[in-house]
C-alpha cells in the first residue's frame, strides 16, 4: 500500500471512533491524532529512505562485438600442365639441284643455266639446240649450241673441226685440248678460237670460238658443240661447264 492509500485508512478508523465516542476533543480522539500523526511521520521516512535509495542500473548487455570478417579465401585456379608431346624431328630435305629448265640428248639431262633457251632441232642430224643470248640482246653477239651424235674416232672429229676454224695464217688453228670424268663417262672438251666458217656458212666470222665436249655415253658419242664471238664464248665458259658437269641419266 502507498502512502496516501495508508492515510486514507487511517483517517476512516479516527472518523469512525470518534463517531462511536460522539466527541470530537475527547482524550481517546487526542490519543487517536497523536498516533496517526505518529504513524504517518514514520510512514512519510520509510517512503524517503525508500525514494532516496539509489536504484543500481541495469545492466545493460553490450553486444558481443563482431567477429572480423575472416578474408575471403583466394583460391587460385587449378593449373593444368598440357601433357608432353613429342614432336618428331623434321627430316631434312635431301639436297636437290635448282629446279629448272633442262635439255634431253641420248638419254641424259642436262641443266640449263639461267637465260639459256632450248629450241627445236633445225636439222634431222641435231638432237637438240640451244640459244644463248648476249646480256646487250644483240643478236650478233648471241651464241648457239648443237647436240648431236656421230661415229668415228674422238681425235678424228677434233681434227675436223680445228680445220673450221683458221689461225691469221689461214691454218687450222691449233685446239686446247681437255679431258675429264663426268658421271663415270669420260668427256674430252676441245677449244679453238679464229675465223670460223661452220658447214653451210657462205662467210667466215672473224675472231670467233668453238669449244665442244665429246662424251662418250653408253648409247654412243655426244656431240656438245657451242660457237659465238670469242668475248662471249669466253664470259660464257664455265655456264658451259656447268651444263656438261650437271649431266644425269635418265
Amino acid at each position: 500500500m502507498n502512502r496516501s492509500g495508508t492515510v486514507r485508512a487511517l483517517i476512516s478508523l479516527s472518523r469512525a471512533q470518534a463517531g462511536a465516542s460522539g466527541t470530537k476533543d475527547t482524550p481517546v480522539s487526542k490519543a487517536i491524532a497523536l498516533s496517526l500523526a505518529a504513524a504517518l511521520t514514520f510512514i512519510a521516512g520509510c517512503e524517503e529512505k525508500q525514494a532516496t535509495k539509489p536504484v543500481a542500473p541495469a545492466a545493460t548487455k553490450q553486444p558481443a562485438a563482431a567477429a572480423p570478417a575472416a578474408a575471403p579465401a583466394t583460391t587460385s585456379a587449378p593449373t593444368t600442365s598440357a601433357p608432353a608431346t613429342s614432336t618428331p624431328a623434321a627430316a631434312t630435305p635431301a639436297a636437290t639441284a635448282p629446279a629448272g629448265a633442262s635439255v634431253s640428248a641420248l638419254g641424259l639431262a642436262f641443266p640449263l643455266p639461267s637465260g639459256w633457251k632450248s629450241s627445236p632441232p633445225s636439222s634431222p642430224m641435231r638432237l637438240a639446240e640451244v640459244a644463248v643470248p648476249d646480256a646487250s640482246t644483240d643478236p650478233a653477239k648471241a651464241c648457239s649450241i648443237t647436240f648431236s651424235t656421230a661415229g668415228g674416232e674422238i681425235q678424228a672429229n677434233i681434227d675436223r673441226w680445228a680445220g673450221q676454224v683458221q689461225d691469221s695464217s689461214g691454218a687450222p688453228s691449233k685446239p686446247n685440248i681437255t679431258k675429264r670424268q663426268v658421271a663415270g663417262m669420260p668427256v674430252t672438251t676441245a677449244e679453238m678460237t679464229g675465223k670460223y666458217a661452220g658447214m653451210g656458212d657462205s662467210t667466215p666470222r672473224e675472231n670467233w670460238t668453238m669449244r665442244a665436249s665429246i662424251i662418250e655415253t653408253p648409247s654412243g658419242l655426244l656431240f656438245i658443240k657451242m660457237t659465238g664471238p670469242a668475248e662471249q664464248m669466253a664470259a660464257a665458259a664455265k655456264s658451259f661447264d656447268a651444263m656438261v658437269d650437271g649431266l644425269k641419266k635418265q
